[in-house]
């Protein structure tokens, strides 16, 4: 592999919060239903401790972005959420226009906490709706109704300097073209500037995994997202990534980061992490116990990127945007090209995959995109 140049390669924070009220029997993520007397606490200062160890791959880089997820993280005290901002802003480790992120569900957006966030610089909300569909919601076995996330709505736009997102998800069993027509209106109706946009897929380690399950069929899927195309282009939103809509370029800075194929620093149980150095790319796994990571924050497990997949690795994260990367942008960041991945890039192009003006795909190929990126294989 050639020396890269971590320094110029722009580097994002994510800290995970594990916990969740229950487990929604889709998702596959490292999440944690039973926090014991004092963990909340205990972890906070482990990913503390843990920033403070990471220096060597900061180095000199202040965070762009900052992002809470979880679990649950709007489960967390605010005291304790002020506490890792504090010390990242004390610190001075991030940029003046530092994009910091907060997930919430539904049921836990509350005025006197949302303001809380806001006075301490959370200038982005990302809100885990899923759908304003009662069946729809039962059949995802939500812990919130249709009115917990209107009201969620309401009361964050009380709080102007913080910018909104929701998630939807279709695709469900028994949901209908219209019962997504009528989500993508209400939230059309709302002053969001964000969607993000997941088709429900089953994961082998959840709990749906091992239930038959009556998906939508193909056709119904596509008719569906044909729907939604069409209203949100009416209403000004417009797809710039596999699964994120926006209007007025109020786009997620922090994903952007991931798919530009930046680095990210993960902290707490089963954070991962991409982090370049001058003679390596290496993607990292913190421990997934809460109880293992409070214990020894530090520790992970490392994969180098070799030279034999740094060309699907970096075509699985840039290839995800819809309009693309040009030549110019990627020398500007200082991303390198393997002369495998440029001969790759053109058989994609020879196919009618790829496009020529830079790592674009076309609109076959962004319709197949799996088959696309594993050209880059």
């Amino acid at each position: 592999m050639k020396k890269f140049s971590s320094k110029d390669t722009p580097l994002s924070l994510y800290i995970h919060l594990p916990w969740c009220e229950k487990q929604c029997p889709y998702c596959d993520f490292n999440i944690d239903t039973n926090k014991r007397d004092g963990e909340e606490e205990s972890l906070v200062e482990a990913i503390l401790t843990d920033l403070d160890a990471s220096k060597k791959y900061i180095l000199d880089r202040k965070f762009i972005s900052v992002y809470f997820g979880g679990g649950t993280p709007s489960l967390v005290k605010s005291k304790n959420i002020e506490k890792i901002l504090l010390k990242l802003l004390n610190n001075q480790m991030l940029e003046n226009d530092c994009e910091i992120s907060f997930e919430f569900n539904p049921k836990e957006v509350s005025l006197d906490y949302v303001t809380d966030l806001s006075n301490m610089g959370v200038n982005r909300a990302s809100i885990g709706i899923q759908s304003f569909d009662e069946d729809t919601l039962k059949s995802l076995e939500r812990n919130h109704n249709a009115h917990d996330a209107l009201k969620a709505l309401d009361i964050i736009a009380g709080v102007s300097s913080i910018k909104t997102s929701i998630d939807l998800i279709y695709g469900v069993m028994n949901q209908t073209p219209l019962s997504l027509e009528k989500d993508i209106n209400i939230f059309c109706s709302q002053n969001i500037s964000h969607l993000s946009m997941y088709q429900l897929t089953i994961e082998p380690n959840t709990i749906f995994y091992k239930k038959e399950l009556k998906i939508p069929k193909d056709t119904e899927i596509e008719a569906m997202e044909l729907i939604a195309t069409n209203l949100l282009n009416k209403s000004g939103f417009y797809q710039y990534e596999v699964s994120s809509w926006a209007k007025d370029h109020s786009f997620s800075r922090h994903n952007i980061n991931y798919w530009m194929y930046g680095d990210f620093l993960g902290l707490g149980p089963g954070a991962h992490s991409k982090i370049t150095t001058e003679n390596s790319i290496k993607r990292m796994i913190k421990l997934k116990k809460v109880s293992s990571y409070i214990k020894n924050p530090s520790k992970v497990s490392e994969q180098e990127i070799s030279s034999n997949s740094y060309d699907i690795d970096l075509a699985m994260n840039l290839l995800r945007l819809k309009n693309g990367v040009s030549f110019d942008e990627l020398r500007k960041r200082k991303i390198y090209l393997s002369e495998t991945f440029r001969k790759k890039l053109q058989d994609g192009i020879e196919n009618n995959l790829l496009e020529k003006n830079g790592i674009k795909a076309t609109d076959i190929g962004y319709k197949f995109l799996n088959d696309t990126v594993n050209i880059f294989s």
